[in-house]
């Protein structure tokens, strides 16, 4: 795993310069834009002041003021064209996934793909059975795949979405979308065949008496609540699965406290699954990862230092689970 003091040195030979050119072509797209709205504002009081020169009657004939309000529409419409063509820079966006995502990417790791328009796939999602909800809206980029020493991996930003429908009093219908998960949504390869289904979910149930009820009658799921002994795992997860003896397996006591370990590191939910020889972490994050923020300063090592430490707790999942120590072979 890099060190601070290395990426430190590699943002600066590698990254500000980069940073700089695209920060400029940020400001220059702003500034841009600003002129088009401006000019778009300047034009309303002038269309008012043409209208009521030159036609008769002023803004007492109502057609004036239809050619007004046609005149701004216009305004509108001719403003949006030329921001579109001359204000926007259709290629920072791309240039800056390319430019500074995939050279962190390659410094993370040189043997990891990155592909910015691409992400983790919807079966590979529902496969994991962390997430039991029906999604209605799926999107997700900065997928980011290779191979580390032994272990295959794959992840990206994931944004999975279902939506309500409601009817009041009255009749009248709504709908409503609700966040399923919003992050970081990791594929490993355990090299295991696992003949049924392992998830551990954050437990939002405590413990206790009451807790370990509630644990237990989880409807939702054809997976049963495994009561396992580590008091300091069960404090931050809940275990289910279709065998009891291969959940035990599969949670061996240097797995449960490596992944312990992970969890106290960062404040993010965790969720983890076995299913077949696969292995599924999402991480849930509330902001967007790996995004440039168009009214901040790009060249901000802060920011860029942030980019760069989800980018290492994705692939240093591997080294702190121990993914490499191959102590199974599939069948």
């Amino acid at each position: 795993m890099k060190t601070m003091s290395e990426f430190q040195q590699f943002f600066r030979n590698e990254l500000q310069a980069k940073l700089k050119s695209l920060d400029k072509r940020r400001r220059n797209m702003l500034w841009r834009c600003f002129l088009v709205i401006l000019l778009m504002i300047i034009f309303v009081p002038l269309a008012y002041l043409i209208v009521n020169a030159v036609s008769p009657g002023g803004f007492k004939n109502e057609t004036n003021i239809y050619v007004f309000l046609g005149l701004c529409l216009l305004n509108i419409i001719i403003g949006v064209i030329v921001f579109r063509k001359w204000g926007r820079d259709r290629k920072l966006y791309s240039d800056f996934k390319s430019q500074i995502i995939g050279n962190i990417v390659q410094f993370v790791n040189p043997s990891l793909q990155y592909e910015a328009h691409k992400c983790i796939s919807y079966n590979d999602f529902k496969r994991s059975r962390i997430f039991l909800q029906d999604v209605d809206r799926y999107r997700g980029d900065d997928l980011v795949y290779g191979m580390i020493d032994k272990t295959q991996i794959s992840f990206s930003e994931i944004k999975a979405e279902y939506e309500t429908h409601s009817t009041d009093s009255d009749g009248n219908s709504s709908s409503e979308w609700h966040t399923l998960f919003k992050g970081i949504f990791f594929v490993a390869d355990f090299n295991k065949d696992f003949n049924t289904s392992t998830i551990v979910l954050p437990n939002r149930f405590g413990k206790g008496f009451l807790g370990n009820f509630f644990k237990k009658i989880n409807l939702n799921r054809k997976e049963k609540f495994v009561a396992l002994e580590d008091p300091n795992f069960n404090k931050h997860f809940v275990v289910y699965s279709m065998d009891q003896v291969e959940a035990r397996y599969i949670l061996s006591p240097a797995l449960m406290q490596r992944i312990v370990e992970f969890k106290e590191k960062r404040k993010e939910p965790i969720y983890i699954s076995f299913v077949k020889s696969q292995m599924y972490i999402a991480i849930s994050y509330k902001r967007d990862l790996f995004e440039p923020r168009y009214f901040a300063k790009i060249a901000n090592y802060k920011k860029i230092n942030e980019y760069y430490q989800d980018l290492q707790l994705a692939v240093s999942i591997v080294e702190e689970l121990n993914l490499n120590n191959r102590i199974w072979t599939k069948q």
